[in-house]
């Protein structure tokens, strides 16, 4: 699973693996180490609310999601992402948005997409 951040925004970008693990187990994990020993963790979770919802503490991140939700995206080959938005205490809006990883349509011999989607613009290439 890969993650992006950009201020008030999450991006999650699962593999064929990370989705099914999503689906059947209700949780897919990536993370970060860092020289001075901490680990940084980042979670995509089946809700227990029924709701999307996202929290941070003790340098974990979670953002869950309905598990039918989850799971009908993840049988749906035409459905690439799914994504929402929910309230801050400040005001503001974090954005999230949760999608399959497809193969990149440039050679990147140092990145191993062998459980990447096929993306449906390789034919077009």
């Amino acid at each position: 699973m890969k993650l992006r951040l950009l201020d008030d925004s999450i991006r999650l970008r699962l593999s064929h693996s990370d989705v099914v693990a999503a689906e059947q187990q209700g949780i897919v994990e990536g993370r970060t180490c860092f020289p001075n020993g901490s680990t940084f963790t980042f979670v995509l979770a089946t809700s227990s609310q029924g709701s999307a919802g996202a929290s941070y503490a003790e340098n974990r991140m979670v953002v869950s999601l309905p598990a039918d939700e989850i799971s009908t995206w993840a049988n749906d080959d035409e459905a690439i992402s799914l994504r929402g938005e929910l309230k801050l205490v400040s005001g503001g809006r974090l954005k999230w948005l949760v999608e399959k990883d497809f193969q990149c349509l440039t050679d990147r011999p140092e990145e191993d997409q062998s459980d990447m989607f096929i993306n449906p613009n390789l034919a077009d290439s």
